[in-house]
């Protein structure tokens, strides 16, 4: 399966270098001009709250990561993006987007038009307990690794830890699980890690040795879209070859950093 899903990504990168000189005159994603907005498949999270308590997981928000690469999309586009949260595959295959950025692994799958560069980007980290008895990822073999739902290190993670991987919907929720003795690791991205590790309520832990690769994801568009594609295609490039996933990844682990602080604060408080 995943050979034929790499020959699958080398016709379409192959396709996307022949169609790239055709389509520069052709805009890209022509119904969102034609509507005025761009309709973009993105992973939901539970809205934000002032406090620590019980969250409202039926009020959602579009995922901060998605959304920041949709909307780079839609300025370079033209007009405004409309998110749906749903299925990133499902809302594509249904004629209910024009783009999905959802962590999609690259599928033979003739409905979906892929960019065949990965947007994922960067390294993922453990964090453990300080004075614990896990001192090497083998040590986490049986025991349950603490990510946020959608988490594009949480294969790799398991796979190299043999562990078991507890899923939270926000990822605020798989930081105070952790801390609250859930798991046995906590897993994310390594700006994350290093932010939360400056902050005094995180001295009693310690990075684990080593780092995980992101499991690749892929923007997609509504299949024989090749113009589109083409598009996307540059736009993942120009943000690799700007280092801007980067900024993204950055202000995600800030706002994570800033939202934990909150969290830890307000439960002093109570």
């Amino acid at each position: 399966m995943a050979a034929l899903a790499r020959c699958r990504r080398d016709d379409v990168r192959r396709a996307v270098v022949v169609a790239d000189a055709r389509s520069r005159r052709r805009p890209p994603v022509c119904a969102a001009i034609a509507r005025g907005a761009l309709i973009v498949a993105v992973p939901s999270r539970p809205a934000p709250a002032l406090n620590v308590g019980k969250v409202d997981h039926f009020a959602r928000v579009p995922d901060g990561f998605a959304a920041a690469l949709a909307e780079d999309i839609g300025r370079r586009v033209g007009p405004p993006v409309t998110f749906v949260l749903a299925d990133a595959r499902h809302t594509l295959r249904s004629g209910a987007a024009d783009i999905a950025i959802g962590g999609l692994a690259f599928a033979d799958d003739r409905a979906l038009a892929y960019a065949p560069t990965a947007y994922t980007s960067g390294r993922g980290m453990a964090l453990v307990l300080r004075h614990g008895t896990v001192h090497d990822w083998r040590d986490l073999a049986g025991a349950s690794i603490c990510v946020a739902s959608g988490s594009r290190f949480a294969r790799n993670a398991a796979r190299r830890a043999h562990a078991n991987v507890r899923a939270y919907d926000r990822p605020l929720d798989a930081l105070l699980a952790f801390q609250a003795g859930e798991c046995a690791a906590l897993v994310d991205d390594e700006l994350a890690i290093r932010k939360l590790l400056k902050q005094p309520d995180w001295a009693y832990y310690r990075r684990l040795p080593g780092a995980l690769d992101p499991a690749p994801a892929y923007i997609a568009t509504r299949g024989g879209d090749l113009a589109s594609a083409v598009f996307i295609e540059r736009t993942v490039r120009d943000w690799r070859r700007q280092r801007w996933l980067s900024t993204v990844r950055k202000d995600q682990a800030t706002r994570l950093a800033f939202e934990m602080f909150n969290a830890q604060n307000d439960l002093y408080c109570h």
